[in-house]
């Protein structure tokens, strides 16, 4: 069937959704998060740079999150290639372990002098999970206080047990924890970022009780000093630990952990995601006493010990250091949030920008009345669609971003934010779609 259907989009993704459930493993690359209906060209043949071949070979620019923002090399990177292929020729998993885990060990360490030791996994919410069993174990205690997204595992939904909108403002409205046993009920808390009355409200009173709070250090924005040092004092007090959540926002400003330019440092923190620029890599790095309990209680996985994923690493880091990537990927979110604001004003439309540079995202604010946002956006989409640009409401910073290609991202963002102005002026955004609206989600950089 998949050779029956490959050049005809829209009955590939019904086809598919009768075998996979869902059709992506990731929420976020569902077809319908972007453009439901069966135009967006959900399957690639081939990607370079920040170009994606769709089956039927037509070239898309990719101005989304580039590889859910773990491409900041942009794809298929040459010398990440190089190293990529040297390993798979000379067998990627064996009975014994790779080296290159101790020299990627020893850059972390380098690069984070806090910490004294490091583990390996290949999934940011799998780390997540080893850094809140590891506190657990620590601290032989269960409860968990969060802010921010940190996975689909068992701990983590169970914040919903007690009402399905406690996750509201860190994942997805209204999230029914179905499948996660009850007996997790009340042992993971949320509170919200940068809020200075939900410290004193629930992260003060539930600290005693907790094994750990954990939170992104950059969300919307970037974590307020006082906030973290507030919360580094609270876990000093009561002997709690204090885990970063870098999946998302490490590699970004510099190559470090964002935690670094903040000043305050955390007992664990877990890397992701971009660390070895699209290869399945992951990390944790923290202090000795609490690193240690990974003896006591059992992790462990096949698949971490391979080799692909701490070599390609190394080479990521050493190149994003050589070129200083996190000024590039600074630069580039200033260009990619002036295209946004001047084409705002060009349109008279009000906009609304946010995340830090390298992980911008932008929304356009119509109707006071009612919220046309989500056939904006849907709209948008669909009309960059057009120009061969991959669009969303997110733009991420990467290495391959080229004036030419900026330019390109422009006159479209010109052109259809004028077609929004007048569309919505006239209150006919809806007719104007060529399906249904978007399925609208995802919190965290909202």
């Amino acid at each position: 069937m998949y050779k029956k259907y490959k050049k005809n989009n829209k009955k590939l993704q019904e086809y598919a959704h009768k075998i996979i459930p869902g059709l992506s493993g990731l929420l976020g690359k569902r077809p319908e998060m972007y453009l439901p209906g069966g135009t967006w060209p959900t399957y690639y043949s081939k990607a370079k740079g920040i170009h994606i071949w769709d089956l039927k070979g037509k070239k898309y620019s990719d101005f989304t999150m580039l590889g859910v923002g773990s491409c900041v090399l942009g794809y298929s990177d040459p010398e990440i290639n190089e190293i990529a292929k040297k390993v798979i020729s000379e067998g990627p998993l064996t009975t014994l372990n790779p080296p290159e885990e101790i020299i990627l060990a020893e850059k972390l360490l380098d690069i984070h002098k806090w910490a004294d030791q490091v583990k390996f996994a290949r999934t940011g919410g799998e780390m997540v999970a080893v850094a809140v069993r590891l506190a657990r174990s620590y601290t032989k205690r269960e409860k968990i206080l969060i802010c921010g997204y940190h996975g689909w595992h068992d701990w983590y939904l169970a914040a919903n047990i007690t009402g399905n909108r406690n996750l509201n403002n860190h994942l997805l409205p209204g999230l029914d924890p179905k499948g996660v046993p009850k007996g997790l009920k009340k042992t993971v808390i949320p509170f919200n970022f940068n809020n200075f009355a939900d410290i004193k409200n629930i992260v003060k009173k539930q600290a005693a009780e907790a094994a750990a709070i954990i939170l992104e250090p950059a969300r919307n924005t970037l974590a307020n000093k006082t906030f973290l040092q507030a919360l580094r004092s609270i876990c000093d007090q009561n002997g709690c630990v204090l885990i970063f959540d870098e999946i998302t926002c490490a590699w970004r400003n510099d190559t470090s952990g964002i935690h670094k330019e903040l000043g305050v440092n955390p007992d664990l923190a877990t890397f992701g995601k971009t660390m070895a620029n699209g290869i399945p890599m992951s990390a944790i790095i923290g202090k000795k006493e609490i690193m240690e309990e990974a003896k006591n209680t059992f992790i462990s996985s096949t698949n971490w010990t391979e080799r692909l994923g701490p070599a390609c690493s190394i080479a990521f880091l050493n190149k994003h250091k050589r070129l200083r990537l996190g000024k590039i990927l600074q630069k580039n979110g200033e260009k990619i949030r002036k295209i946004w604001s001047d084409a705002a004003d060009n349109a008279d439309l009000e906009i609304k920008m946010s995340g830090i540079l390298p992980l911008s995202s932008f929304k356009i604010i119509s109707d006071k009345k009612e919220d046309k946002w989500p056939a904006i956006i849907t709209y948008f989409i669909q009309e960059m669609l057009k120009h061969n640009i991959l669009a969303s409401d997110r733009c991420f910073s990467n290495y391959c971003q080229t004036e030419k290609e900026l330019s390109k991202y422009k006159k479209a963002c010109d052109k259809i934010f004028k077609k929004i102005s007048y569309l919505t002026s006239k209150n006919k955004i809806e007719e104007n779609l060529e399906g249904p609206v978007k399925q609208m989600g995802f919190k965290r950089l909202n």
